[in-house]
This record gives structure tokens, sequence and C-alpha cells, in this order.
């Protein structure tokens, strides 16, 4: 029988119970202003850019002719805008410090005309927007906002709505936003200071577009076997995570939490080798609703999610010892991220293989890399798993899981593919006639890597290592509206929101 895998075991504790703003400003360019002058000298214009944006400016007079005229014409558009239409970006470089920008000729880029505190942190550029559909116009959740080539992004939450922050230095790359079923979207970062909505349409792009090869099942999945070290990193990396874990019962939020995280990511060629998590902040909400007769907690919280990674826990559907004792069919090839693949279908050949799953996983057609899969318990898997799944429970009480599934996705950098974002979403029916409790939780947790850089670190101080065991709520602090200053998270949803303000 198959070892059970720890990422499936999220873990709940049910214990007896006696019940008793605004994001962090980003880069000043971010700023909006309104501007209609003609034929005006630039020191004008920049006194009222002064005055609207609230910033200075420094410059050295011989660099910058203030005496020349201008014309302006603008409405509600980004500081960052404003100014390089001022300032040709082939001549000058724009810094900021504090509430200063610095005016730059780039042949004078080592002359400082203002003397700064090094100390100074820099400054992000927060950008927000929201994506929807172009032919309903309604959100479209989960998509993927990142750099072009680079392991810096986020994703879209159940609004459509997204957060990137990006350093100063990234402003004029390339964003890509993409979404399973839509065009792919193409634009530079500083675009996303001046809009606000970004309409994905949808694709469908017919078989006959994509060239077929004739293959089974078995031999593609020997192919992915066979390609796993050069699909993979064969070196430790190092990534920076968000993670956050929702509790919900009966479809009130009871809890919220979240925290940045530090997954050190060992060689895909080493599955003996655990990959390791420690906390590097973490926040929680107030109790936004009271528990009703019960605590409910769960267990392992990022190292639990971490294990996600089927391909490096060589999980039961891919692992070729267990291949007899699932069915698998291509069901289809469709265009996913801009790449065609082959849509892998697989459930067990019978309730008796544990653990059992049902689901797909997609595989890139010229590589023979898993890209996304998604699976879920089957019946009888979902039965025999109660009694892992439930750590505790106080007498008289009864709780079995209704629903498991999981979500994880990968994306391409330098060649290799890497674990992207991960989703475990779990369903608990509680009950107890002693205390007339007839309750449904429902928690979900998300991880999103955020960054990605190669490391020569091996392991964490084990004071510092999240463990199988440990419980997430209890090891971070309180809520504060300004909490995560400079790191890329999910943005959360409006209900999410209002439930961190109770």
């Amino acid at each position: 029988m198959h070892r059970y895998k720890l990422f499936i075991s999220v873990t709940i504790l049910l214990l007896s119970f006696i019940a008793k703003g605004q994001q962090q400003d980003g880069s000043v360019f971010e700023r909006r202003v309104t501007i209609k002058q003609h034929d005006q000298v630039l020191e004008y214009i920049l006194e009222q850019i002064s005055w609207q944006a609230e910033v200075y400016f420094s410059y050295d007079a011989k660099a910058v002719n203030t005496a020349r005229k201008v014309s302006v014409d603008v409405v509600n558009k980004s500081l960052y805008h404003v100014l390089n239409e001022l300032f040709d970006a082939k001549d000058y470089m724009l810094r900021e410090r504090e509430n200063q920008i610095i005016i730059l000729k780039k042949q004078d880029r080592n002359v400082v005309p203002v003397v700064v505190n090094d100390t100074v942190p820099v400054k992000y550029f927060f950008l927000k927007g929201k994506l929807i559909e172009g032919r309903r116009e309604r959100p479209v959740p989960y998509a993927s906002v990142s750099l072009f080539n680079k392991p810096v992004g986020t994703i879209s939450n159940t609004d459509g709505e997204f957060l990137l922050k990006l350093h100063p230095d990234n402003i004029r790359d390339t964003v890509v936003i993409s979404c399973m079923g839509y065009a792919q979207i193409l634009v530079p970062a500083y675009k996303l200071l001046d809009e606000d909505i970004f309409v994905l349409e949808p694709i469908s792009i017919r078989i006959k577009e994509v060239r077929v090869t004739s293959i089974t099942p078995d031999d593609l999945l020997k192919k992915v076997r066979q390609n796993f070290e050069t699909n993979y990193s064969a070196q430790s990396k190092l990534m920076k995570a968000f993670y956050r874990e929702t509790v919900q019962q009966d479809g009130a939020y009871i809890s919220v939490s979240e925290a940045v995280i530090d997954v050190l990511k060992s060689p895909y060629s080493n599955t003996l080798r655990n990959d390791l998590v420690r906390l590097v902040k973490g926040r929680k909400s107030p109790d936004v609703q009271p528990f009703r007769w019960l605590n409910f907690k769960m267990q392992g919280g990022p190292f639990t999610i971490v294990k996600l990674d089927v391909v490096k826990t060589n999980e039961s559907f891919i692992k070729e010892s267990f291949q007899n004792q699932y069915k698998y069919s291509i069901v289809r090839v469709i265009w996913y991220n801009e790449e065609p693949v082959y849509v892998v279908h697989f459930e067990p050949i019978s309730s008796q293989v544990f653990p059992g799953f049902i689901g797909e996983m997609y595989v890139h057609r010229e590589t023979f890399a898993i890209v996304h899969a998604n699976f879920r318990f089957n019946r009888s898997s979902l039965n025999e798993a109660t009694s892992i799944m439930i750590k505790k429970k106080p007498r008289g009480v009864k709780a079995r899981p209704t629903y498991v599934e999981y979500t994880v996705n990968y994306q391409q950098y330098q060649g290799k593919w890497h674990l992207s974002t991960a989703q475990a979403a779990v369903s608990f029916k509680v009950r107890s006639k002693r205390d007339k409790l007839n309750s449904d939780f429902y928690s979900v947790s998300d991880l999103l890597i955020t960054d990605i850089q190669p490391t020569a670190l091996k392991r964490f101080p084990n004071e510092e290592r999240f463990n199988q065991n440990d419980v997430f709520v209890e090891r971070i602090g309180n809520f504060d509206e300004k909490f995560w200053e400079n790191y890329n998270i999910i943005k959360p949803d409006e209900d999410l929101s209002k439930a961190f303000k109770k």
C-alpha cells in the first residue's frame, strides 16, 4: 500500500472551547495628478505637481532647464507618467528619497545633488488593478500577474483584483497577465500605474491547430518520469512565498491568518531530502466571529501545503510502482498559458486503493513537464482518511471530512519548471447532539511563490522551522494594517478585508 503523504494530512484540531486599513503607501510616483497647461515654463509645471502630489523636486539647475516651455494635458494620471512626459527617459533618471524626487541627467548618474541617507528604505511601486472577462465583464480569479522571465509575481483574488509590488529597477519591465482559457496580456509595468481595469479575452484553440502526436497514457507517463531531471531544478532554491489560511463556520469567517515564509526547496532529484519552511512574519485576525462550541484549528499550515508539490513528493498518480492502481486517459489537448498541453484524467481502478485520487494533470506537449494538477479524494479514501485528519475532538462530537481537493501549478523560469501556487480546500461536517451543534466547517489554504533565488543553504535553524505538528495561528502575531511592507501577497477580496477589519 502506498505510504500516506504528509501533504494530504490537512489536520484539524477540534477542542472544547469556552467562549469569551489601509495598505502601506508605495512609491510617490503612484500618486495621481491632473494638469492642463499649454506652452508653460517647466518650473511652473513642477510647482503645480509639487502642490498636487505633495512632493519636492531636487535637481542640478545646470542639468535641468526649468525655463523651457512645455505643454501637459493629463487627467488623473500617475506622477510617473507625467514626469516621463516632461523628462525623456533616454536622457534623465528619476530617483525617489522619501517624499523627494531627484532628477538626474544620465551622464551625471554618479552626481547626487542632495545629501541623502543611505538607510532610507527603497519605496516599491504598488501596482493595483482588476481583471475582468471581456464578454461578461465578470472578475477573473487566480490569474497570474508576474514579470516576464523573472520569478516575481502574484495572482488575482476571487474579486479579480491584484496587487503587485515592484522594486523601482523593475518598473520598465514587462508584466505578463495570464489565465487558462484567456489570451495572455503583456504590458509595460509602468502602464499599470495608470490602468485600473484589464480585460481578458476568452480564447478557443481548435485541436487541428495543435500538432497532436499519437501517444498512449503509459507512454506519456514514462516520458514525464524520464524528463524529471531535465524539467525540474537539480539545485537548491530559496523561495519567498505568501501563505494564507482561512476557516469558515456555516459560511461565516471565524479565522483568517497569513504569513510571508521562506521555503528552502531541495533539489527535485533528491526525493529523500524534505523541503523546509520558516516564518518571516505573519499576522492573524482578531476573532472575526466567536467560535460556537468548538475551536477549529488547522495543523501543519505552510509546512503541509508545501508538500503539495506532487512532482517533488512523487505522488501516487505519478509514481511508477503505483501506476497499475490507476486508470489514465488523455481526454484532450488544450492551450494553457500560451502552450499546448495534454490533459490526463486519472482515477483509482478500485475502492481498495488508498490514498485514491480522482483528478487531472496537465502535461506540457513539448517538454513533458507536469505544469498543473488538480485532484481530490474518492469516496472510499475520504472515509478512510477521517481518522488521520481528525486529531482531537471532544467526547460526544462527531466529525468527518466531506470534501478534500488540492490544486498545484508550476511556472517556467530559466528553463526549469518551479512550484508556483498551491491550494488545499477541506470541508468538514461536525455534529454534537449534546451541544445541539450541526455545523459545516470549510478551510482554504493558499500558497503563492513570489520570488526564487539560488542558494547554498542546506537547512534552517531548528528554532526557526515550521513543523508538521505546529498550529499556524499559534505561531503568528495580530493584525496590523501596514504589516506587509514590500512583500508580494494575494490581495484580500472584499469579504476577507471585512473579516480582518472586524
